[in-house]
């Protein structure tokens, strides 16, 4: 059966925003301590400029409209992390589809935050000098959980098995 590439895009938007939701819910909690998503727009922002690699991101120049941002990017993200997802399961089987899978991919796409991102903010690999009262390596590990459950999720729910 050819993928539907309109559901795929959709299970991209409900695993992130299930990451995003969930997330909301851990930090209320106090369970995790991420990044504000304004930093993480500033550093979007930036990697635009051509200006991927800091010191610290918090200390530089706000990019002016941060969260407008974030919000776009990090959904783009998610809808391209599923795209590659289902297009992988759909070349090693649908069985591939599980929630241990699934779960598995989301923990593996916090690979992108630990290896590339955090260090190019100033924080070190998996974000191991983070700004004061954050957790960025157990919090991206969590949050990106969130997203493989969202994404298991989504992929029943629009029939992409």
């Amino acid at each position: 059966m050819p993928l539907k590439w309109g559901h795929v895009l959709l299970a991209g938007v409900i695993a992130t925003m299930s990451m995003d939701v969930l997330s909301a819910i851990a930090i209320r909690l106090r369970l995790i301590a991420p990044l504000s998503p304004n930093v993480v727009g500033r550093w979007f922002a930036s990697v635009a400029r051509a200006h991927p690699f800091h010191e610290d991101i918090a200390r530089a120049a706000p990019a002016g409209h941060e969260f407008a941002i974030a919000l776009p990017v990090h959904y783009a993200i998610g809808m391209f992390l599923t795209a590659l997802f289902v297009v992988m399961a759909h070349r090693i089987g649908w069985h591939a589809t599980g929630l241990p899978t699934t779960l598995a991919f989301g923990v593996c796409t916090s690979v992108l935050p630990w290896l590339l991102m955090f260090p190019a903010m100033g924080y070190g690999f998996f974000g191991a000098h983070g700004p004061e009262g954050t957790r960025l390596f157990t919090s991206s590990m969590v949050t990106h959980v969130f997203f493989g459950l969202g994404l298991w999720i989504a992929v029943r729910i629009l029939s992409l098995t």
